[in-house]
């Protein structure tokens, strides 16, 4: 009873603390807010770039390719143009971003109005930015989709399958003694509740012309003698974001600029580097942060270039947010240079995933040195509507791929997530500029090593690479490419990748700070 009464009384000390802590997180509502708005966008391009990076890891097979009957789709390149890190851009990367900050900074001294660099740029990144939003975009549009036309779905009971050609859903596995069983009572290509519903003969039919017209792809070519080739395939959902992305870059410019529109930009170009790097390693990702590192604390801390770099020019090189005062922002490279060693935690979760699934050697039945049987990949993207549909069914199915262990992933976004806080209360306290990297860094290697560490798995991690070195092929598996076909493909690619490098040095470096006025 002296207890209770002691917590409740007016003069007790707890209720005073309690109500003093009230009014001063009621005083700075609007501030927490913004930081959790900040934080919030830092996780999303990471979350979404990381799962749209999956792909299949060295401990897979690979899975035969389909022939076509016109032979279209057989010479498309499937698997996406990487750019490797090496070891040498842990020296390379601060050298190029100090050089590229300090060039900006000395033009903007030496122009005194900053109108015209601020045009130039904002012409160069409007380019780039019409790819970045609709590649994001066209990706969103897929996602959507899976979710109102799966492939396939489930009542918790059984699996239906929505077969396209023949306008109907079916159930069990099609072989010659048994094909599938059609489902009568389910006319449309909807999943859920709506399989049922009694639509009308004309709304079936626009149903499946529209599945048909979101899911299937048209082959794109183009040709100029010595300039372009290439050959890829193209949905209506790439058609529909690159439309998009155009819109929204011309009302960004149109439309002062507006913030959201800017974190679009962002999003567009995290989402696509994403992609498009990999630290190849995580001994060079960790030396590239570390001496990124570095280059952060010095230019934030012992030189003004960072400050006014980032807060004079108006370019999409940050993310920005409302708030009070002048809001806040938060560099790109703060969200990319983490982003791209958390992309390659969540690729090696895949990678012990089917390394796992492997089947042990028989010494007894093999020829020299004995190698484990691989399973086959299945692709992991793009599946979330299918996942959603088959969350209550116990049986395997196609989305199963896309379920695995995250273990090192959701290592580093714990990781990610204490440094950006920690990064938040610092900023507050000293109300200065802090380099989020100085925070970031620590939180997403400490997590990730600790992780292998605390696990055992320290060497597996340590000698995981996306060099190529470790996808040894197995009898059965298609011949890999000579060393010559290497060789011309890794030039072409080289010379294709060359100015986006330079240009993902530019963006993400620049802005590699957290602001908040």
């Amino acid at each position: 009873m002296d207890t209770s009464f002691s917590f409740t009384a007016s003069d007790s000390p707890v209720l005073q603390a309690i109500g003093k802590w009230a009014a001063v997180l009621w005083a700075g509502r609007e501030m927490y807010q913004m930081q959790i708005h900040l934080l919030l966008a830092a996780i999303f391009p990471i979350y979404i770039g990381s799962h749209a990076a999956l792909r299949r890891p060295p401990s897979a097979k690979a899975p035969k390719k389909e022939k076509s009957q016109d032979g279209e789709d057989d010479e498309i390149e499937v698997d996406p143009i990487i750019e490797g890190l090496q070891p040498s851009d842990a020296i390379l990367f601060p050298v190029l971003a100090g050089i590229t900050l300090g060039g900006l900074y000395f033009l903007i001294k030496w122009l005194d109005d900053p109108k015209l660099l601020n045009k130039v740029l904002t012409w160069y990144f409007s380019a780039l930015g019409i790819f970045g939003v609709g590649k994001l975009v066209g990706d969103s549009l897929h996602v959507f989709s899976s979710f109102v036309f799966p492939s396939f779905w489930s009542d918790g009971k059984q699996i239906y399958r929505v077969e396209q050609d023949l306008q109907i859903q079916v159930v069990g596995e099609a072989t010659r003694a048994q094909p599938y069983r059609a489902i009568t009572n389910k006319k449309n290509p909807l999943a859920g509740p709506l399989s049922n519903a009694p639509f009308g003969q004309k709304m079936n039919q626009w149903l499946w012309g529209t599945r048909a017209f979101v899911k299937n792809h048209w082959v794109s070519r183009g040709y100029v003698h010595g300039i372009l080739n290439y050959k890829t395939k193209v949905t209506i959902h790439d058609v529909v974001g690159l439309l998009i992305g155009v819109a929204a870059i011309i009302a960004w410019n149109t439309n002062g600029k507006a913030w959201w529109l800017t974190n679009l930009m962002g999003f567009g170009f995290c989402y696509g580097t994403f992609q498009l790097m990999s630290p190849t390693t995580f001994w060079t990702g960790s030396m590239v942060l570390m001496g990124l590192f570095v280059y952060d604390i010095v230019m934030v801390f012992y030189t003004p270039m960072m400050v006014t770099v980032a807060t004079t020019l108006d370019v999409p090189i940050k993310l920005v947010f409302p708030g009070p005062k002048r809001g806040g922002m938060l560099g790109l490279g703060d969200v990319v240079l983490p982003g791209i060693m958390m992309a390659l935690a969540l690729r090696f979760d895949l990678y012990l995933h089917y390394l796992r699934k492997q089947i042990p050697a028989n010494s007894s039945t093999s020829f020299g040195t004995p190698k484990p049987t691989k399973t086959t990949y299945d692709d992991a993207t793009g599946l979330w509507g299918e996942r959603f549909w088959t969350s209550s069914s116990k049986e395997a199915n196609t989305a199963d791929p896309a379920r695995f262990a995250k273990t090192y992933f959701n290592a580093s976004i714990v990781g990610y997530i204490a440094g950006m806080l920690t990064t938040l209360v610092v900023l507050n306290i000293f109300n200065h500029a802090q380099p989020a990297l100085l925070y970031l860094v620590p939180g997403v290697l400490i997590s990730l090593w600790g992780t292998a560490w605390v696990r055992g798995e320290v060497p597996l991690m340590w000698g995981y690479t996306e060099d190529g070195s470790l996808d040894v092929s197995e009898e059965g598996e298609e011949k890999k490419p000579t060393k010559e076909e290497v060789v011309k493909k890794s030039e072409e690619r080289e010379n294709k990748l060359n100015k986006e490098h330079a240009h993902h040095v530019l963006v993400f470096f620049v802005g590699s700070q957290a602001w908040i006025a």
